[in-house]
């Protein structure tokens, strides 16, 4: 089954920790993140994040968002960021939300009495052939009616 993306996204996305954070602190938080707030960072001027995206895109093409898996992995000196989200119609996968990425374990700078720490994340949203051919052939074709 070959899957298109229907919606894709490169982010760089601040991560703010206090200074008085130790070091340990700090990895914790950062290796922490992804699970706790990746999903819900505005991915634009509208604010909408990457979870309402996958809710909205999965109700347009009748499709159930259902397992989610994250793997978050220590890459010498950085984190490196996945997930995947099924997206499901029936028993069958005919989609999934993609987070990618690597969160640096170097601070970026410093904001106020933060340290900050950037991380750079791909969204990504893939939908299968078919699903997107129902969905087409669905929106196209013409109504009529018999009864004027």
């Amino acid at each position: 089954m070959s899957f298109v993306p229907v919606y894709e996204r490169d982010l760089e996305v601040p991560i703010k920790i206090s200074k008085t954070a130790n070091e340990e602190a700090r990895k914790k938080r950062l290796e922490r993140w992804p699970r706790e707030a990746g999903l819900t960072v505005p991915l634009d001027d509208s604010g909408t994040n990457f979870m309402q995206l996958v809710k909205s895109f999965s109700a347009d093409y009748g499709l159930t968002p259902g397992e989610r898996t994250w793997d978050v992995k220590d890459v010498g000196g950085k984190y490196s960021v996945s997930m995947v989200w099924k997206l499901m119609k029936g028993n069958e996968e005919k989609g999934y939300a993609r987070v990618s990425g690597e969160i640096p374990l170097t601070p970026t700078g410093e904001e106020g009495s933060n340290v900050v720490y950037t991380a750079r994340l791909k969204y990504v949203i893939e939908i299968s052939n078919d699903v997107l051919g129902e969905k087409a052939t669905v929106e196209n074709v013409p109504e009529v009616n018999l009864f004027g």
